[in-house]
Parts: structure tokens; C-alpha cells; sequence
């Protein structure tokens, strides 16, 4: 596994850099893809959600630093008044309101090969819309589908806050990160309903070493104009309690 003096090696001294301190990702995707074995993430995740602390309609709206915005596509669910966060989940109160790292953040790590999640037993799948934007853009808006695909009604909750994954060529260039409020939404989906998720995300390169710390450096590396990934993962918890990942393909995302 490379340190992050190796990784930063990487980043400014390979043998065809196009200026100070450029990066040549490609050099960077193959030797961390010769240097990490693949992954395969098993679809249920055991307590992940057990613990969660509220649990709220899913009609509810809630913008929190990197974790974005959560919203209930029309039809998808009965409408309830909106709920606000309680200030204790803001303010980092140490009542529980705000956890570490969420197990759906921790699918894909810096640096390391995209995760291959199982498909869902229960018929639910996570879609992110394409992107567009520039190269330049910090905390690009992206969108993201929670459909149940099945045939049969599904009943659970669900984390209002799906975790993000950047990448290019199979690799984990940015992820989710930072605490995140202990917060579910109750969600009823009949066959081919879908609830809607307003997020963000960094086109940034980030390094081992930003795993190890509570939220990523601010000076990331830009990724650069080029053709890329995004993909979701969001924590579901069924009716009887089961925790679950669920998962979807990667959408292309062009950075200019």
C-alpha cells in the first residue's frame, strides 16, 4: 500500500509531467491499480443503521456542510410538514447527534479501486445523473435516484445523505466525507417510485492519507478537464431492521 509521500512522489515527479507540479493521472490510476486488489463490497452491512439516532419523514429537506440535500420526488411518499435539523446535529454536541464516518462513506477509499456492490435483493438501485461542468468548479451539484425497481412495495428508512464517489478508469479519485448527522427517513416505495437526492461533489484528487484524518484537506489537487465517474452509495434499512447498501452504476461526468 503507497504512503502519501510516495502518492505525492506520484503527483509531481512522474517522468511525463505537463508543468510544475502537474499530475498525470494516468500514471497515478495505473500504480494504484498494480499496488491495491479489487474489492467486492457485500450488499448488507450490519449495523450500520441500528443505532440511528431520528428518524423523520421523508418529505424532509436538509443541507449539512459536504452531505448535501435530501428530497422526495413527487408521488413518492405521503407529504409531511418539514423538519429541521436539531441544532445539536450542527453544532457537534456530544449527545450523539453527529457520527464519524458513515459505513456507505467508507465503501470506496482514496486511491483504491472502485468497489463492485452486489445487487439489491430487494429490488432498490441508486442512479446519478451525468454531469457537465467546469474544471475549475468546486462542490458541482449532482443528483441521485433511489428507484425501486421491483415488484413488490418497499418499507424502510434510509440515510437522508447518499455517499459519493469521484473516479476515472476504476479508481477512487474523491469520495464522501465528514461527519454526518445520525438522521433517517422513513420511506414507503411502491414498484417504480423514487425519491430524489440534491448532493455535491469535489472533482479533487485525494491520498491515502486523507483517509486516515476526520475530513479532507482543503488544498486537494484539482482532477483537470477530462472524462470521469460518479456513482452512490446510500444506507438503507428494511422493515424488519436489516441494514443495507445500496448501489448503481457509474454516470459519466466531463469536466472542461
Amino acid at each position: 500500500m503507497p504512503t502519501e509521500a510516495e502518492l505525492r512522489e506520484q503527483f509531481h515527479h512522474d517522468d511525463r509531467p505537463t508543468g510544475p507540479g502537474a499530475i498525470d493521472l494516468d500514471a497515478v490510476l495505473r500504480r494504484s491499480r498494480a499496488r491495491r486488489r479489487p474489492r467486492v463490497v457485500a450488499i448488507a452491512v450490519v449495523g450500520s443503521l441500528a443505532a440511528l439516532a431520528l428518524i423523520v419523514p421523508i418529505s424532509v429537506s436538509i443541507a449539512l456542510g459536504q452531505t448535501g440535500m435530501f428530497s422526495a420526488s413527487s408521488g413518492s411518499a405521503a407529504s409531511a410538514p418539514d423538519v429541521k435539523a436539531p441544532e445539536s446535529l450542527a453544532g457537534g454536541a456530544a449527545d450523539g447527534g453527529v457520527t464519524g464516518l458513515a459505513p456507505a462513506q467508507k465503501v470506496n477509499l482514496c486511491a483504491g479501486p472502485l468497489a463492485e456492490l452486489a445487487p439489491a435483493s430487494n429490488g432498490l438501485l441508486l442512479t446519478v445523473e451525468p454531469v457537465e461542468a467546469a474544471a475549475a468548479d468546486r462542490g458541482i451539484p449532482a443528483t441521485v435516484t433511489l428507484t425501486n425497481t421491483g415488484t413488490t412495495a418497499f418499507s424502510g428508512s434510509a440515510s437522508p445523505f447518499p455517499a459519493l464517489t469521484f473516479s476515472r478508469d476504476g479508481i477512487v479519485l474523491w469520495h464522501s466525507n465528514g461527519a454526518v448527522p445520525s438522521l433517517a427517513q422513513v420511506i414507503d416505495l411502491a414498484p417504480g417510485a423514487s425519491l430524489t437526492f440534491s448532493t455535491t461533489f469535489e472533482p479533487v484528487v485525494c491520498g491515502i492519507a486523507d483517509d486516515e484524518r476526520t475530513t479532507f484537506r482543503r488544498d486537494l489537487p484539482g482532477a483537470g478537464a477530462g472524462s470521469y465517474g460518479l456513482s452512490a452509495v446510500l444506507e438503507v434499512t428494511t422493515a424488519d431492521g436489516s441494514p443495507v447498501v445500496v448501489g448503481g452504476p457509474v454516470a459519466a461526468v466531463t469536466l472542461r
